[in-house]
């Protein structure tokens, strides 16, 4: 299997993950100072519904390509990972990537069912009749921060997950980025700007794959071919067969010149 499939799906895909945030920021920025200036300039001429609705649904648009570019980004990340496990031979580079994939799609799950039961509970404490006792952190602070909580645990382990994977890579192809990638990644569990910084390194260090030389087979030729019969000196005297480079008869002593 070709190692350039790898390399150059693992660069794009690392520059998406640098560009992409980027892009999403400066897009929301840009659609809050719009939406600012647009409605300043509607509430004076007194027609203020309709901007929200074409700034909202812009929004929406925008998320959504936004949200279309990072899974493409991801399935080139992913396919790049499976090309490169199976060109070393490794199949750790790509299982860790896989279980940090499963370990993503359980902790969005845990993290919105949790998110989900503390606004719940939050509506019925606030409108229950008689109004519940229950102390305003318990209530409102408490389950966002069990949500948090967990959600870091589960970026933890995704980031462990990302460093075996970069490390493993490192291992076999010799390239360093992919050791600082790895542990930046895991770093950025916690930092999340530490992360953005991890693709800056994964991307150097897809541009730096090259591959493995193949090795040259040598073969051990003999010396000097064996000696057979036809090429023995018979001795003129008693017949006896002698070496090539035999100058007497091993038998008689004759002179064999």
């Amino acid at each position: 299997m070709s190692i350039e499939s790898g390399k150059k799906f693992g660069y794009y895909s690392s520059l998406i993950n640098i560009i992409l945030p980027i892009v999403a920021l400066v897009g929301a920025v840009a659609l809050v100072f719009s939406l600012i200036a647009s409605a300043a300039t509607r509430i004076v001429n007194g027609t203020i519904a309709p901007i929200f609705a074409g700034v909202f649904g812009v929004f929406i648009l925008f998320i959504i390509a936004v949200a279309a570019v990072g899974i493409a980004g991801f399935i080139m990340f992913m396919y790049a990972m499976y090309n490169l496990s199976n060109y070393y031979s490794e199949p750790k580079i790509f299982k860790n990537v896989l279980y940090a994939f499963i370990i993503s799609i359980i902790s969005a799950t845990v993290v919105f069912a949790l998110e989900f039961s503390a606004i719940i509970s939050s509506m019925a404490g606030v409108y229950q009749n008689p109004p519940t006792t229950t102390p305003p952190f318990t209530l409102f602070i408490l389950p966002y921060m069990v949500a948090i909580g967990v959600s870091i645990v589960f970026a933890l382990v995704n980031g462990l997950l990302y460093m075996r994977a970069f490390n493993k890579l490192k291992e076999k192809s010799g390239v360093d980025n992919f050791g600082t990638a790895g542990l930046l990644y895991l770093i950025g569990a916690i930092i999340p700007l530490v992360a953005w910084i991890a693709w800056i390194f994964a991307a150097m260090g897809f541009n730096k794959l090259k591959p493995v030389p193949v090795s040259t087979l040598t073969f051990s030729y003999p010396a000097s071919p064996p000696t057979t019969l036809s090429q023995m000196k018979p001795c003129p005297n008693c017949g006896t067969e002698n070496t090539p480079d035999s100058l007497y008869c091993h038998t008689c002593g004759k002179s064999l010149q």
